[in-house]
């Protein structure tokens, strides 16, 4: 009995401490210089998008000349726009700011849940699961209900439309179909 208790509570301090140790440290950039001078070439060539191919080409996703959408979505807002697929025809291409999560963490249960909530999505997800799109427009906000709409141009610069908030614990709790809804249309306006 000694001897079990002594494995369950050496795996437990070992799992901990496997998780403490592959936290990210903080991969935002704090210079707002940077926001100034944001283009189609601050973005990272390769990524990958969720539910599809690893390493996806930048080609498949941005092109010169071609006006998109930016969604920078934080641990809440995940679940909110998942359904904004059937609110518009944007052209959108969705950011998982999952990059502060610790990466055993990631393994084991964030990329799984991401292919489940946005699998019938029209809308492509990226995985920013390293913080290369985080550092590459210097975000550093990681509140969990966070998220932020950035638009790229046809003239190549990226400029950020708005920053804003989704309800607290939306992916936890999940949202009533009201507050879905009522969500879902302020963040359509946006986008006009």
């Amino acid at each position: 009995m000694k001897n079990t208790i002594k494995i369950v509570l050496l795996g437990v301090i070992g799992f901990s401490l496997l998780v403490y140790l592959t936290v990210p440290k903080n991969l935002g950039n704090n210079s707002s210089e940077q926001n100034m001078n944001l283009t189609i070439n601050s973005l990272p060539r390769f990524f990958d998008i969720v539910g599809g191919n690893p390493y996806t080409k930048f080609e498949e996703h941005f092109r010169s000349g071609e006006e998109k959408y930016i969604i920078f979505l934080n641990h809440d807002a995940l679940a909110v726009f998942k359904d904004l697929y059937k609110k518009t025809n944007k052209n959108i291409v969705f950011v998982a700011n999952i990059s502060n999560t610790p990466w055993l963490i990631k393994q084991i249960a964030v990329n799984g849940e991401l292919e489940k909530m946005y699998k019938n999505s029209k809308i492509a997800l990226i995985n920013d699961s390293d913080g290369m799109f985080v550092n590459s427009l210097g975000l550093n906000d990681n509140q969990q209900n966070k998220y932020f709409i950035y638009k790229l141009n046809s003239d190549e610069t990226i400029t950020k439309i708005k920053e804003s908030t989704v309800k607290l614990g939306a992916l936890e709790k999940g949202l009533t179909p009201d507050e879905l809804e009522s969500t879902l249309n302020e963040i359509v306006k946006n986008l006009n």
